[in-house]
């Protein structure tokens, strides 16, 4: 590829907001925004983009997965099936149409569809056989995001990896959810991510009992990450446990007193106004009121109690109560529930809502102060099993776990990190085999229930992640096996016929030899042209410049700027297969220099 032919042109500053990865991708042209959450994966963006399916296909057919591709246009009734069209629809992520006499839906994920192949096809236990039937297909999905931002990393068009596994029983699930995660490791170690970590996830709407996340860990990720700085305990925040800290709580149980406390609304005040009294947000129960389901048009009030110093996780909470949707209620809605102004909210007498959860942390809690559901007041010295609040039935992990908090697999502490969710694997049991009639006859006879595994890699956002874990201030720095070219011929100044011409050699004689290399040909000055190369990324820049008449260049490899001065045909010769570091050291050696020189240029 010749520069003069490739669009985009690079660009020197974009001043729009972005940050990151999403700005170089855009200097570097690599991408372009149509609107909001739908791009363009221009030449540059294609190859690498190519490259990384290819990695992803391959470790697939590795470990026997048929390769397939599903329908993006998916019918409705298939969807009616699981339960899971209503849903889709009620919260606006489904994109939909229809024929005349049909409704449809663009794929967002490809469960029905890959569960109704399966039940079409699989008849007898000899048609999964010990190891599981394996389907995966690399295509394009479809969320209708509401707010779509980090550039590729939330979009309402992106590309996905799907696999899934159908197996006899829960032990061939669980050997087909390790086979996946050993498998993604490999390729995403093959895809450049140098720092990834696998945590516990939470399911969400694909649904199942059991699920982990792989992360490319980056300051500027949008997952909270919890991971213990002693054991192998991690979790994406939405699902981390922790140990919080510990109170004592005095077993002598004090009568309840009510207390006037006019304006005083929030944990912190209320630790200032009874500050002699030595109680702390550790001895203190707020309630929160949530409304559920609102999206679905049947929406109902819940209220979440624990310990004052702890912050309510949302994703726990419509998890507990096996919801569609939880969000804060309206400040109108609290008022109604609890016939008090916001901020006096409390568990006692609290009758229209449908339930209310009490986290672990309130577990022993005694004398403690909650709101009163009565404006100005709070009720202090308030214990379990007395007037008005019962013994609750059981309590729930409700709370955020948080860096700091003790880890819940041992005694080390839980570390904050950020991350970008680049896979991620379910075990789904037997819930879309069973609604669908996903069945098969065993060796007995007997009709038995397929047990499923499903397992995702975003693609697009892949692509995204790699460039946030290889860049550094002048721009990309591709892993070998993904860059779009393996070599950037660089002429320092393209008016100079001999070094045009020794630049032809040298990029024909690569082509010749099936390496992928990019030339820039236009008659810019050195100095951009340098930049553009750093900025594009590729793993080793040639340049051809003062010793042309020697018939002399430099090799610059990308990843630490370390250059070497070797002849034409040398570079044909041992550029044409991607180098490894040992590689490159080693032709460094017979090109009789002792080591790399610092490349000042």
């Amino acid at each position: 590829m010749r520069m003069t032919k490739l669009i985009p042109k690079t660009r020197r500053d974009v001043t729009d907001g972005l940050s990151g990865a999403h700005t170089v991708l855009v200097r570097a042209g690599y991408i372009r925004q149509v609107v909001a959450g739908v791009f363009v994966l221009t030449h540059l963006g294609w190859r690498v983009w190519q490259k990384l399916r290819a990695i992803i296909w391959e470790e697939m057919e590795r470990d026997d997965v048929l390769n397939i591709q599903m329908p993006i246009l998916q019918p409705a009734e298939l969807w009616e099936q699981t339960g899971r069209w209503e849903k889709y629809v009620a919260s606006g992520t489904m994109f939909q149409t229809r024929s005349v006499d049909q409704r449809f839906g663009l794929a967002p994920t490809a469960e029905e569809i890959v569960t109704w192949l399966a039940a079409t096809e699989v008849s007898s236990w000899r048609d999964i056989g010990p190891h599981g039937l394996h389907f995966h297909q690399i295509g394009w999905k479809f969320r209708n995001e509401t707010r779509p931002h980090g550039g590729l990393l939330r979009t309402r068009e992106f590309d996905m990896s799907d696999a899934y596994s159908f197996d006899l029983d829960e032990p061939g699930m669980r050997r087909s959810f390790e086979m996946y995660r050993q498998m993604y490791w490999r390729i995403f170690r093959r895809a450049g991510l140098r720092k990834l970590i696998s945590v516990q996830a939470d399911s969400g709407a694909i649904g199942g009992s059991g699920s982990s996340e792989f992360m490319a860990l980056s300051d500027v990720g949008e997952d909270v990450l919890l991971t213990c700085d002693e054991c192998d305990y991690g979790a994406n925040v939405e699902r981390a446990t922790s140990r919080w800290p510990l109170q004592t709580y005095s077993p002598d149980q004090r009568a309840r007193r009510i207390e006037h406390t006019p304006g005083t609304k929030s944990v912190e005040e209320l630790e200032m106004l009874f500050a002699g009294e030595g109680i702390t947000p550790r001895h203190m129960v707020k309630t929160i009121i949530l409304t559920c389901d609102a999206e679905t048009g049947q929406s109902y009030e819940v209220a979440v109690c624990m310990r004052g110093d702890l912050q309510i996780n949302l994703v726990k909470v419509r998890n507990a109560l096996g919801a569609t949707t939880v969000e804060p209620a309206a400040p109108s809605v609290v008022v109604e529930v609890t016939e008090a102004e916001v901020g006096f909210a409390g568990p006692l007498g609290l009758k229209a809502v449908r339930t209310v959860l009490f986290d672990e942390s309130t577990r022993g809690m005694t004398n403690f102060l909650c709101g009163l559901n009565r404006t100005d007041f709070h009720a202090l010295d308030v214990n379990f099993g007395t007037e008005g609040l019962p013994q609750p039935d059981r309590f729930h992990d409700l709370h955020t776990a948080v860096e700091g908090h003790r880890c819940p697999s041992c005694d080390g502490h839980l570390r904050e990190s950020h991350g970008v969710e680049v896979g991620h694997i379910f075990m789904l049991q037997q819930g879309y085999a069973r609604s669908m009639n996903a069945t098969y006859t065993d060796q007995d006879g007997k009709e038995q229930v397929i047990w499923m595994g499903c397992y995702g890699i975003g693609v697009t956002r892949l692509l995204q992640a790699v460039v946030d874990q290889n860049r550094d201030d002048n721009g990309i720095s591709w892993p070998v096996e993904v860059a779009p070219f393996a070599v950037h011929i660089v002429p320092v100044n393209g008016k100079d016929p001999e070094q045009i011409a020794l630049a032809e050699e040298v990029y024909k004689g690569l082509r010749a030899r099936d390496v992928e290399v990019l030339l820039d040909d236009t008659d810019r000055r050195g100095g951009a042209k340098f930049a553009d190369a750093d900025l594009i990324g590729c793993p080793f820049r040639v340049t051809v410049g003062r010793r042309t008449g020697e018939r002399i260049v430099e090799v610059r490899r990308r990843s630490d700027g370390q250059v070497m001065e070797i002849t034409a045909d040398e570079v044909i010769a041992e550029l044409a297969q991607p180098m490894t570091t040992a590689q490159f050291t080693e032709l460094q050696r017979l090109s009789g220099q002792g080591s790399f020189a610092d490349d000042k240029k």
